[in-house]
């Protein structure tokens, strides 16, 4: 909010693997809105989607178990378990570490 509002972000993104980042200036940002009058909508449709994988992350911490967050995050990002640091993960999954470590070790007993 902080760039349409002219004020520092209240918090930063980290990535949890190697990415590119594209940034744009709000005068360009302006710009592209004159140019493209389809933009706004296109805009509106990823700020839609961005609304709706919230909702779902705020559903699981809310309704969910710490090992049910851990299954479905598993089953969604199998990849990033042998590519990031597990630490990470479970703080994505709102749990600590040693949390984390009892249930990955559950699960792969029962596997």
């Amino acid at each position: 909010m902080g760039f349409f509002y002219d004020q520092p972000n209240r918090w930063t993104i980290q990535a949890l693997t190697d990415t590119e980042l594209l940034t744009i200036t709000k005068a360009n940002y302006l710009k592209l809105c004159a140019t493209f009058p389809k933009w706004i909508e296109i805009e509106k449709r990823f700020l839609v989607k961005c609304f709706a994988m919230l909702e779902d992350r705020v559903f699981t911490h809310i309704s969910m178990t710490a090992e049910e967050r851990y299954d479905l995050y598993f089953k969604q990002n199998r990849e990033l378990f042998n590519q990031v640091p597990l630490q990470y993960i479970a703080s994505v999954l709102g749990m600590t570490a040693e949390t984390f470590s009892r249930i990955r070790k559950r699960q792969i007993e029962n596997s």
